[in-house]
């Protein structure tokens, strides 16, 4: 009995340790700011985007990096742009919490280049169930800039040296944020929204949640910006995030660069964190994509 007590004794203290450091950990790397960089080469992207550089920012839920997101915006400032995407969850999507700092941020960025906004799952939940957040949703967009420009199932043009690329603002459905489990996405979902995909042409989704990265690549999205997952929040060498906000173990998209079918996922860790404020092994970030064609081969 004594050796039994004693070892659950032992086992508490390290517990009780673990948890301790974890929470250090956790505290310092939410309050450091990396940026990620990726070169993604495309043999489909038009000559006229050859070096096109976005940056994406992705689940703020209010994180602050400095006063008013100086250090933030002065990163991204330096990293000098053509275009910002920002793929959602910039708000926590609680009742009664505030809206006004992420807007700010937000707008703050529309000195630095087009900005482009799709909804997060928080952002969608606050404009559809207003009888439980109010008017979270209607306070948050227009707080917004008129510069800012939100695209909720739509589509735009950036052009350049009259070629262009399609860029697309999916919000999804509350059914495709359901947690423990993942609801198929029905077959003519993309085409009811977009239509057909013209595949001469080059294609950029931003879409929150990544578990369909294969369903945006054959539709005929060439690349596709996500976040949601939060880097899996710990990070473990070799087995990656340990857990999403959809209580999902291990989630296959988790953080980095994927390919399916020479398409593309770049998934963002995000910047911040909403319930749960652990992040080990996960520093917050800013992406940098740079697009490129494949470097010609040499003759022989």
């Amino acid at each position: 009995m004594n050796l039994c007590l004693n070892i659950l004794w032992i086992l508490s203290i390290l517990m009780s340790v673990c948890l301790i450091v974890i929470c250090i950990i956790s505290y310092i790397e939410n309050r450091k700011l990396v940026i990620t960089r990726y070169q993604i080469h495309d043999v489909s992207l038009p000559k006229a985007f050859q070096g096109f550089h976005i940056v994406q920012l992705s689940d703020l839920h209010n994180a602050a990096f400095g006063e008013q997101n100086e250090e933030l915006i002065g990163k991204i400032k330096d990293l000098q742009p053509d275009v910002i995407l920002i793929t959602g969850d910039m708000i926590i999507g609680k009742p009664g919490k505030d809206v006004t700092f992420a807007a700010d941020t937000m707008n703050a960025l529309t000195g630095i280049a087009p900005v482009y906004f799709s909804m997060g799952n928080h952002e969608l939940r606050a404009s559809i169930y207003t009888d439980t957040y109010q008017d979270m949703w209607e306070s948050f967009e227009m707080r917004l800039s008129p510069a800012i420009h939100i695209l909720r199932d739509q589509e735009t043009i950036l052009e350049k040296d009259a070629s262009r690329i399609h860029l697309y603002g999916l919000s999804l459905t509350p059914m495709l944020y359901k947690r423990m489990v993942r609801t198929p996405m029905s077959e003519n979902y993309l085409t009811s929204l977009f239509g057909v995909c013209d595949h001469q042409e080059y294609h950029i989704f931003m879409a929150h949640n990544p578990d369909y990265f294969k369903e945006y690549a054959d539709w005929g999205a060439n690349l596709t910006f996500s976040g949601h997952v939060h880097g899996g929040m710990i990070r473990l060498p070799l087995l990656g995030g340990a857990l999403s906000p959809m209580i999902r173990f291990f989630p296959i998209y988790d953080k980095g660069l994927f390919e399916y079918s020479n398409k593309y996922m770049v998934l963002s860790g995000g910047l911040g964190n909403h319930t749960f404020k652990f992040r080990v092994n996960n520093l917050p970030e800013i992406i940098s994509v740079t697009l490129n064609q494949p470097p010609a081969k040499g003759r022989n």
